[in-house]
């Protein structure tokens, strides 16, 4: 539900930032020429390549530098690779390509045991949790093996006898 809604949410953000960029063509045609300026009247064409372009372009910045979208962050939501770090740029693109063309892919979260989408699938890619404002500097995985490794240290839960003793000095 929260990706499905982060990413209408990722679709206006594209809505709006396609307005902007007409607003900004149509502003430079009036400095070019005021006096004969009128509105410029794309074609449908142009609209549907500027939309694609400007989405995949939009998922792929986000996707590789914060690794997470509008929608995501208000979500709660970030992107991953599979080992938890952030995207690759390539496969940044990749996955912006394969969710602009193929938005349905996001259905098999419905389906699928670990509620992942097909691109998450093809690509091993994840999705998690996460509120913070900052990608963490080690991924999930490198955490928990330290959590697990810090157990195993201490089963009773005591720390070992060097940190006791650096305490009383």
């Amino acid at each position: 539900m929260s990706r499905g809604v982060a990413a209408i949410v990722d679709g206006l953000v594209v809505v709006v930032l396609l307005g902007m960029l007409y607003l900004a063509f149509a502003a430079l045609g009036f400095l070019i020429d005021p006096t004969g300026f009128a509105f410029p009247v794309p074609g449908r064409e142009a609209l549907v390549l500027a939309w694609f372009v400007l989405a995949v372009l939009y998922l792929s910045v986000c996707w590789a530098g914060t690794a997470r979208t509008v929608g995501d962050q208000l979500l709660g939501l970030r992107v991953l690779g599979a080992r938890g770090f952030r995207l690759r740029w390539g496969q940044a693109c990749v996955r912006a390509l394969a969710c602009v063309l193929f938005p349905w892919g996001l259905l098999w979260i419905l389906a699928g045991r670990h509620r992942r989408s097909l691109q998450d699938l093809l690509l091993r890619t994840v999705v998690i949790y996460d509120w913070g404002p900052r990608l963490p500097r080690t991924s999930p995985a490198t955490r928990e093996a330290k959590d697990d490794g810090e157990r195993k240290a201490r089963p009773d839960g005591e720390g070992n006898e060097d940190e006791e003793e650096g305490e009383d000095s």
